[in-house]
């Protein structure tokens, strides 16, 4: 049987393998013929959205939306499917927002358009994966992977239906259950914190005016993101037994438990989508990189969604991975899979990544109420935050990706404003 030969082969169709695809393809050297050099495996292809805004949203930083303009994605997007977030309201149970134990963010106080934009995450991939599609380097293929043999100078990879592949390099960008990474017995650390993550859509009596509410208490942080109109995007963190009679719970039950827990911040909530919950755990891999292959995105970490910073890091190894081939491949003969090569972006983001999910590991542990005397701990560092504008200053920068090593690709206008 006859295998396709590819330089690079991604094995994920989400945002942060398509954009991993599409910074490498622009920016590979010229050569003489025009057959594609890079494959991106996936199961589901996106379609275009139509309707309401899906379930699923993504909280982009101005660090990931330079990257996603550098794509050419961010352009393509329809602005009907994506929600600018110009401020951030966080309190603890028991205060209430702008009080004593809350901190606020504004993107005017910080000289930024926005936050962050909340966007329908099918939306970002139909537009990746158009311009993918187009791109004469870039091979898009279906299909489901079966068995991994190591082979002199690539991977080769049986797919279910018997195709083969044949990859100098194999990019893992396939989520937090990566087949990638347990094919290749890549060791994980990491725990469960026994929630779910319920999600849905609500429409909220009073506006949200452009802000994200979140609402810490024991058992888990609630965030109202901003969508159009009154519509918002609920992350509601549950335990799992709680989370589980919730999901079964009439619209009305449903909607009287998101307004008490949001403190009625806006007014009350009705439900206006379905529901759905996912488990919440903190993973990471032991290894990025290793022969012939790279984790990127989920595949190599598993945050807290909390802070909403898992696509955020996934973008920037997506963008920091690419950068390093992109360099390298301008060698004459270089070879993708090069072990040095790969290992300069795994030490490139595993610093900043370890960083970010100790960081969330934390929060969680401050305020869900694991530990006595955590709670009151926290809500000491709360009211320090917020008394000092320095301090709130560098968590801004964090969570808009400026205070990392940015690739290029990351780099723009608002970052270089947060720098100066």
């Amino acid at each position: 049987m006859s295998a396709r030969q590819l330089d690079v082969l991604v094995l994920g169709g989400g945002p942060v393998g398509l954009a991993f695809a599409l910074l490498l393809a622009q920016s590979l050297p010229a050569r003489s013929d025009t057959g594609p050099r890079i494959g991106v495996l996936e199961q589901r292809p996106p379609t275009a959205p139509a309707g309401d805004i899906g379930l699923r949203v993504v909280a982009v930083s101005p660090a990931s939306r330079n990257i996603l303009e550098n794509c050419g994605a961010w352009a393509a997007l329809d602005p009907a499917r994506y929600f600018a977030c110009e401020r951030m309201n966080v309190w603890e149970a028991g205060g209430a927002p702008g009080g004593a134990r809350s901190i606020g963010f504004d993107a005017a106080e910080l000289g930024v358009p926005a936050l962050s934009w909340i966007v329908e995450n099918e939306a970002l991939r139909h537009a990746l994966w158009a311009r993918l599609a187009s791109h004469p380097a870039i091979v898009t293929l279906n299909g489901r992977p079966e068995a991994l043999e190591r082979r002199a100078g690539a991977l080769a990879l049986t797919l279910e239906q018997g195709d083969l592949l044949h990859a100098r390099l194999a990019v893992g960008a396939d989520g937090a259950d990566s087949w990638l990474r347990r094919a290749l017995d890549v060791p994980v650390s990491g725990r469960g914190y026994a929630q779910r993550a319920l999600v849905t859509h609500v429409v909220a009596e009073r506006p949200h005016r452009g802000t994200a509410w979140q609402r810490f208490a024991p058992g888990g942080p609630l965030a109202l993101l901003p969508l159009d109109a009154r519509r918002c995007s609920v992350v509601w963190s549950r335990p799992e037994a709680e989370a589980g009679e919730l999901l079964a719970a009439d619209d009305a039950t449903l909607a009287a438990a998101l307004t008490r827990a949001s403190d009625g911040v806006l007014g009350h909530l009705a439900i206006v989508a379905p529901r759905a919950a996912f488990p919440l755990a903190m993973n990471h891999a032991r290894n990025y990189t290793g022969a012939r292959f790279a984790l990127i995105g989920d595949a190599a970490h598993q945050v807290h969604p909390l802070a909403g910073q898992g696509i955020n890091l996934g973008l920037l190894d997506a963008a920091a991975l690419a950068e390093v081939l992109a360099s390298h491949l301008q060698q004459a003969a270089a070879d993708p899979g090069d072990r040095a090569c790969l290992r300069r972006y795994e030490r490139w983001r595993k610093g900043d990544n370890l960083l970010t999910l100790g960081a969330m590991d934390l929060l969680h542990r401050l305020f869900a109420g694991e530990h006595q005397g955590l709670g009151a701990l926290a809500g000491t560092g709360m009211r320090l935050v917020g008394r000092v504008p320095s301090l709130k200053a560098v968590l801004a920068r964090a969570a808009m990706g400026s205070a990392a090593d940015l690739p290029r690709a990351a780099r723009g206008a608002i970052m270089q404003h947060m720098a100066d």
